[in-house]
């Protein structure tokens, strides 16, 4: 949150009797932050004014200029700390360890082995890469690593930025340590950043999930709790979806020059028996050439729907579902789910509200009663160990006063009016989808309900949305709507690099 709105800020330039045009750019500044940026470009001309102007009056307290581009003060100094914090842990000596990467990976390829032994000895690393590229098993060995450099046990903590994450998280790791052939390294339980913020001070390692979805705002909040000596370790893939707030952390680092050296990027596959058709469609987006990604649907005989019939979304959407309705017409409840549609857009044919209402219709026609029901939940409460993200499932029918929902990150069932703001979570948005896996993924894309939208398809969110599938994904989208997702790449505009390559 914005200590204050647009419109106060507007009302307090008005008070200062400023130019138009520095209304006009504070306007154009909140509405690049809306949109994940967290600086506005000004014309120099502009530039000179604001200079003039943030010497002259008071509201050089809410604002800064910074190589040419208006921020407001709050993230100028987020993006001068952050910087600050990584570079010092960058500069710091590198501490002596003996590695033997093949005692810990027996099998790791050449970009796992150097990452093992460059980030063993580092305070800082940043491990990326792709799908089936082994980032959490290279994660595993690099904390397995540092286990000589510290006198007793470590303390060490796994932390992601939603409860799914974390749920994934878990379980990578932990067949990750199962099968290294000798390190002391035991499972471990992974939290949300948020709940596990006030106890980083005292772990020793921190490792850090799905690290393109932390905003400027949490990654402060983080690297302020650590303690100096932590040893911080950044996990992720940079083409995905950056984070719905403010910021993007991980793709600014990869691309920095003053922390080349705490980077390592995997860039072999290894997970891809069976998964060959996902992986090169996967590449193919990546690639930016749209008519090669439209000749690779067809060629690797991906289902995918040139029109915006509604029945046709109906048929895949219900089809994908059907294993999930039957066990519950048993009485079972799932404790995960294989399939998930994700779509782009809230509104019209193919939107999230249209997709849930067929879901919610045919659940009625089964005559369940609104068990089975997934639940998304939309705001924080901390005191429940619930976060904006998490999705469960409801366990009682609807005619129950309060219905019990089941978290797969939380032991015990929640009543559903613990919970606070919720929505059906039968289709969810490809930004919720990130930290998630499903074995099946129905992909809509479609062209926006009016000419007003602000939408626009992008590479990295088809990217996202094709990641998140481990087997099959289906697609819903007119060649158009493909041809724009795969040619348009987003870059949100920063001035953390600034901080970060200024000497």
């Amino acid at each position: 949150m914005h200590p204050m709105t647009s419109a106060d800020v507007l009302k307090l330039i008005e008070s200062e009797g400023l130019p138009q045009s520095l209304q006009t750019s504070v306007t154009q500044l909140f509405e690049a932050i809306h949109q994940g940026h967290t600086a506005y470009p000004l014309s120099d001309e502009d530039g000179d004014l604001w200079a003039q102007t943030l010497a002259q009056s008071g509201v050089d307290s809410l604002f800064a200029l910074n190589h040419g581009a208006l921020q407001i003060q709050r993230h100028f100094a987020q993006e001068s700390r952050v910087a600050a914090a990584l570079k010092k842990r960058s500069a710091h000596p590198r501490l002596t360890t003996s590695i033997d990467p093949g005692q810990l990976m027996p099998h790791a390829d050449a970009s796992q082995q150097r990452a093992i032994i460059g980030a063993a000895s580092q305070r800082l690393a940043v491990v990326t890469g792709g799908p089936g590229t082994g980032k959490t098993t290279t994660a595993a060995a690099i904390v397995a690593a540092k286990l000589s450099l510290f006198a007793g046990q470590p303390n060490v903590s796994l932390v992601a930025p939603t409860g799914k994450a974390a749920v994934r998280l878990t379980k990578s790791f932990k067949a990750a340590v199962t099968k290294m052939p000798m390190a002391e390294l035991q499972p471990l339980i992974a939290t949300t950043i948020h709940r596990q913020l006030k106890d980083l001070r005292s772990a020793d390692i921190v490792l850090i999930d799905e690290a393109s979805m932390v905003s400027l705002d949490l990654f402060d909040q983080l690297l302020k709790s650590l303690a100096e000596d932590t040893h911080l370790i950044l996990m992720g893939d940079p083409n995905q979806l950056a984070s719905v707030e403010a910021g993007s952390i991980l793709k600014v680092i990869t691309e920095s020059a003053a922390l080349e050296d705490n980077c390592f990027q995997l860039n072999q596959r290894h997970r891809i028996e069976g998964q060959e058709a996902l992986a090169q469609l996967q590449d193919l987006c990546l690639s930016g050439d749209s008519r090669g990604f439209i000749r690779g649907l067809r060629d690797l005989e991906i289902s995918w729907k040139s029109g915006q019939q509604s029945d046709s979304l109906e048929v895949k959407l219900l089809k994908g579902y059907r294993p999930y309705f039957e066990d519950l017409q048993k009485g079972i409840v799932p404790r995960s789910v294989n399939f998930q549609c994700l779509t782009a857009i809230s509104e019209g044919i193919g939107g999230r509200r249209f997709i849930n209402h067929l879901a919610q219709a045919e659940t009625q026609r089964l005559g369940l009663n609104g068990f089975g029901e997934r639940l998304l939940v939309t705001a924080n409460q901390p005191g429940i160990g619930v976060f904006n993200g998490d999705t469960g499932v409801v366990i009682d029918p609807n005619h129950s006063p309060n219905p019990r929902v089941q978290f797969e990150n939380i032991e015990q069932p929640l009543l559903k009016n613990q919970l606070g703001a919720v929505e059906s979570a039968w289709a969810i948005s490809i930004h919720r989808s990130q930290g998630s896996e499903y074995s099946s993924v129905l992909i809509c894309l479609p062209e926006p309900a009016t000419s007003r939208s602000r939408f626009r398809p992008s590479r990295e969110l088809l990217y996202t949305a094709l990641t998140r599938a481990k087997e099959r994904v289906q697609l819903f989208a007119s060649e158009s709507m493909i041809d724009q997702a795969v040619s348009r790449t987003t870059h949100r505009l920063t001035c953390l690099d600034h901080f970060l390559n200024a000497s």
